[in-house]
């Protein structure tokens, strides 16, 4: 069983940005492609399968940040 201190020593978040302005930060992609109202904007699975940070598109960027 994993102690408190070692889940939040791994914990990431993600910080989604339009044009370099901080639009929200979020604990995961889902919610990020639920809150996001443009039709141009990528699904969810398209979302998880890009391994690269920060994940750009657009006028995008996704970045996955640690937690402090």
């Amino acid at each position: 069983m994993t102690t408190y201190k070692q889940r939040m020593k791994d914990k990431t978040n993600y910080v989604l940005l339009k044009d370099c302005v901080v639009i929200g930060t979020y604990g995961n992609l889902k919610k990020i492609t639920e809150n996001v109202e443009d039709k141009n904007f990528p699904s969810y699975w398209t979302l998880i399968r890009k391994s690269e940070n920060p994940i750009e598109f657009d006028n995008y960027k996704i970045f996955k940040v640690k937690h402090y």
